[in-house]
C-alpha cells in the first residue's frame, strides 16, 4: 500500500484529473502491469486477475493498495457534515452508536464508519451503486462488517492528521 499527497486544486476537474494519476502512478510503482476498470469503476490488473487492487481519494491524499486477492480501501477527510442528514446510510444500530458518543466523538466516527462500509463496497465491486446502509459495521469494536451473507475484516488505515481511513479483506474460513 502506498499513499501520496498532491498539490489543492480549487477546480473539481483539475483535482480529480490530478487524483487520477496520482493513483496510477503509485499503482506502477507496487505493480508495473498495466490497469483496466470493470464497468463499475473497480479497478484491476488483467495480467493478474486475482490480485485485488483498490485506489482511493480525499481532497489532496490519495492511497493505492494491491493484494493476492480481494480488496477494498477508502479515504476521508474528516469535514464538518451534518450526518443526521445521512442518517439513512447508517443501520440503526450504527445510529444508536453515533448518537450515544459525546458530541466531540460523532464526527471522527461517523466518518471511520462511512470508509468502512465504502471499503467493503469497493471490494465486492459495486461501491457506492449499493446503499451504504446495506453493509452492517459492528459497533464499537468497528473490527468486523457483515454485507449480503459476507463477514469482512476491517483495519484502520494509518493516516495523516485529519483523515480516516479503512481496509477491508475478505474473511476466510478454512477447514
Amino acid at each position: 500500500m502506498k499513499y501520496q499527497w498532491l498539490p489543492w486544486s480549487e477546480d473539481r476537474q483539475v483535482q480529480q484529473l490530478r487524483q487520477h494519476q496520482v493513483g496510477r502512478n503509485l499503482l506502477s510503482k507496487l505493480v508495473p502491469t498495466p490497469l483496466a476498470y470493470h464497468a463499475l469503476g473497480q479497478p484491476y490488473l488483467p495480467a493478474q486477475p486475482q490480485a485485488g487492487v483498490s485506489i482511493t481519494h480525499s481532497r489532496s491524499l490519495v492511497y493505492v493498495a494491491v493484494a493476492p486477492g480481494a480488496i477494498g480501501i477508502d479515504v476521508e477527510a474528516v469535514r464538518p457534515r451534518d450526518f443526521s442528514k445521512l442518517q439513512h446510510a447508517f443501520t440503526p444500530t450504527e445510529w444508536d452508536f453515533l448518537q450515544a458518543l459525546a458530541p466531540s466523538l460523532q464526527l471522527t466516527w461517523a466518518w471511520r464508519l462511512w470508509t468502512a462500509k465504502e471499503a467493503v463496497l469497493k471490494l465486492v465491486g459495486c461501491g457506492l451503486t449499493r446503499r451504504p446502509q446495506q453493509v452492517a459495521v459492528n459497533v464499537p469494536t468497528s473490527l468486523t462488517a457483515h454485507f449480503q451473507h459476507h463477514d469482512y475484516q476491517l483495519h484502520v488505515l494509518p493516516t495523516p492528521p485529519g483523515y480516516c481511513g479503512t481496509l477491508a479483506l475478505p474473511i476466510t474460513v478454512t477447514a
